[in-house]
C-alpha cells in the first residue's frame, strides 16, 4: 500500500548539511512511500530497530514488515547550488523543516503551512511541490573577514588550577623578596664595631653611618631611604637619635634635610 500522507522530517545543521527522516508504526505486509527529496546516495532503513532491506523505484521506496513495525527512514537529501545559497527541490509532500538558529532560508516557494519556534529552532510546515534555499550565517564579521568566538567555559578543573596558578605566583613573590631582604642586610650590614655597641646602635643606624661615610660624610635623607632600601618614617627616627647622640649633624639645604657626619665609628 501507498501512504502519502505521512510528515517527512527535514533537518538542516550549522554545517550546511542536512538529512531527511521518516519514523512511523506501520501495520501490514510491506509499505510504499513516495520519497520528498531525490537521496544523494545511501538510504538508511531500519524495522523495529534493525537495518532492513528495500526496493527503490524511483521516487518511491518499498520496505516490506509482515505485521505490525516501527519503520525509520534516514538519508541525505540531493542538493544543489544557486547564487552560492543551497537549494533543495521538494516533491508532492507535506514536511516539517527544522532550521537552526545560525541557518538562514534565503527563498522558499513551498506552500506554507504553520511555523513554531523550539528549543530556538524554526520548525516550518509546509506542501511541496517547491524549493527552499538556505545558507549559513557567520558567528561574527570584521571587514569581511570572519571569526569564531569562543567564550571561555569556568569549569570546577579550570577553577582548581586558576588558584593553584596563583597560589605558586604568590610563594615565588614572597621567596624573590625574602631573598632580596637578605641579601640587603648581608651586603648593608655589616658586624658592630665597638663604639657602635657603646652607643647601643641597632642595623638601620649602623647602615645609615657607613652609608654617609661612602658618599663623602653627607646625604639627604630621601636618598638615604632611597638606596637603603629602609622605610622614610625608620630613617627620620634614626637619624634624629644620631643626631641625639651627637653622630651627625641635620640641616635644610633647598627645603631638604641634609645629614651630615660628624663622629666615625670604629
Amino acid at each position: 500500500m501507498i501512504i502519502p500522507l505521512l510528515l517527512w522530517v527535514i533537518t538542516l545543521y550549522g554545517n550546511g548539511t542536512a538529512t531527511v527522516g521518516l519514523n512511523t508504526t506501520i501495520t501490514g505486509q510491506s509499505i510504499t512511500l513516495a520519497l520528498p527529496v531525490q537521496p544523494q546516495s545511501y538510504i538508511m532503513v531500519t524495522v523495529n530497530g534493525s537495518p532492513w532491506y528495500y526496493i527503490l523505484n524511483g521516487s518511491l521506496i518499498t520496505v516490506p514488515i509482515f505485521g505490525t513495525a516501527n519503520v525509520s527512514i534516514t538519508y541525505v537529501p540531493h542538493a544543489l547550488m544557486e547564487n552560492n545559497f543551497i537549494g533543495i527541490n521538494v516533491g508532492n509532500s507535506t514536511v516539517e523543516i527544522t532550521i537552526p538558529s545560525d541557518v538562514l532560508i534565503a527563498n522558499i516557494t513551498l506552500s506554507l503551512i504553520n511555523m513554531t519556534m523550539s528549543n530556538n529552532e524554526l520548525i516550518i510546515i509546509a506542501k511541496g511541490p517547491g524549493e527552499f534555499l538556505y545558507t549559513v550565517m557567520p558567528t561574527s564579521t570584521s571587514h569581511g573577514v570572519t571569526t569564531i568566538q569562543r567564550k571561555m567555559q569556568i569549569t570546577p578543573y579550570n577553577e582548581a588550577l586558576i588558584i593553584t596558578i596563583i597560589i605558586i605566583m604568590v610563594v615565588i613573590v614572597a621567596f624573590a623578596m625574602y631573598i632580596l631582604i637578605i641579601k640587603r642586610r648581608t651586603t648593608s650590614t655589616k658586624p658592630l664595631t665597638t663604639a657602635s655597641v657603646g652607643f647601643n646602635l641597632n642595623e638601620y643606624e649602623v647602615s645609615i653611618l657607613r652609608y654617609l661615610e661612602s658618599r663623602g660624610g653627607s646625604a639627604f635623607e630621601i636618598d638615604i631611604s632611597r638606596d637603603l632600601g629602609i622605610p622614610r618614617t625608620t630613617v627620620w627616627r634614626s637619624v634624629r637619635r644620631l643626631e641625639g647622640l651627637g653622630m651627625v649633624r641635620i640641616s635644610k639645604v633647598e627645603g631638604k634635610n641634609m645629614v651630615t657626619l660628624i663622629r666615625r665609628i670604629r
